[in-house]
């Protein structure tokens, strides 16, 4: 994972190094062609195949969710989330690359099955009328990409950014240009907030704050806590006459609150950065 890459604010990385077979190769096919004899019957995905990605999933994202960056060991247990609903999307229940590590109140709380779109849907895949096994067999694998496939991979990810989501995709968007943070010191929280004025920050900062609850109480009032500690180190750089050994010692505790395994990083460097203009 790429240092400083982090939430739904920043963007994830992938670690294609390390996907279980489970989710690849013979078994994505075998899989795939569960999922279509499951949808004929007309039921749903098989619950749980997707727990096995856990693990990894919340290793990209340094424990922490990937929407609301909190860590999962303070804010609620983490869920493998289906990016793309499976309710909506049931051929990416087991899609590795529809997945993401996110606390179960973003999840279940906020998100659930929503998910907007600005664009044209994709296409749910065509099943020939009357299809044989032979017909089943040849479009299992098809559905979604194969994560260990980078062409399967780059030509999905093509097809599924003519959506034009609402809700930035954490791994394949960089959401850094969407978004800002506005403290309010009475209250002692901070918010989540466009960037500007254009129509993809107003839509996204909706999308998040509707969708996901990145504004929720509890997260503006954890929020304030790192940016005033951010706050408070920043301004002892800037100023005249500091020791310089005590300037750095400031310096490195703010790049470590930067770091991509640091709660709230996406903020710290927003403050640090765009509103301090700090070169770290």
């Amino acid at each position: 994972m790429r240092a400083g890459i982090e939430d739904i604010v920043i963007q994830l990385t992938r670690d294609r190094t390390n996907i279980r077979p489970g989710f690849k190769s013979a078994w994505h096919r075998k899989r795939e062609r569960e999922l279509l004899d499951r949808h004929l019957a007309g039921d749903a995905p098989r619950d749980g195949v997707w727990k096995g990605a856990k693990n990894q999933l919340k290793v990209e994202t340094s424990g922490k969710c990937a929407y609301c960056e909190a860590d999962t060991s303070v804010v609620a247990h983490g869920d493998v989330e289906h990016f793309r609903p499976k309710s909506e999307y049931w051929w990416l229940a087991y899609c590795y690359d529809n997945y993401a590590f996110a606390c179960q109140i973003c999840n279940q709380s906020f998100k659930l099955a929503n998910f907007p779109v600005h664009g044209a849907k994709l296409a749910e895949p065509v099943i020939p009328a009357n299809a044989t096994a032979s017909d089943l067999d040849a479009l299992a694998g098809t559905m979604a990409p194969d994560p260990a496939v980078n062409p399967s991979v780059q030509q999905f990810i093509a097809a599924a950014s003519l959506e034009e989501a609402g809700l930035p995709d954490p791994y394949n968007v960089n959401p850094e240009p969407l978004f800002r943070w506005t403290a309010d010191d009475t209250l002692r929280e901070v918010e989540i907030r466009p960037r500007d004025g254009s129509s993809a920050a107003v839509r996204a900062h909706h999308a998040v704050v509707e969708f996901l609850g990145l504004n929720r109480e509890e997260l503006r009032r954890l929020r304030y806590q790192t940016y005033d500690e951010a706050r408070l180190l920043g301004a002892l750089v800037q100023r005249p006459g500091i020791p310089a050994d005590l300037v750095t010692r400031a310096e490195d505790m703010l790049r470590q609150m930067m770091r991509d395994d640091s709660q709230y990083a996406g903020m710290v460097r927003y403050l640090i950065r765009d509103e301090m203009s700090l070169p770290l």
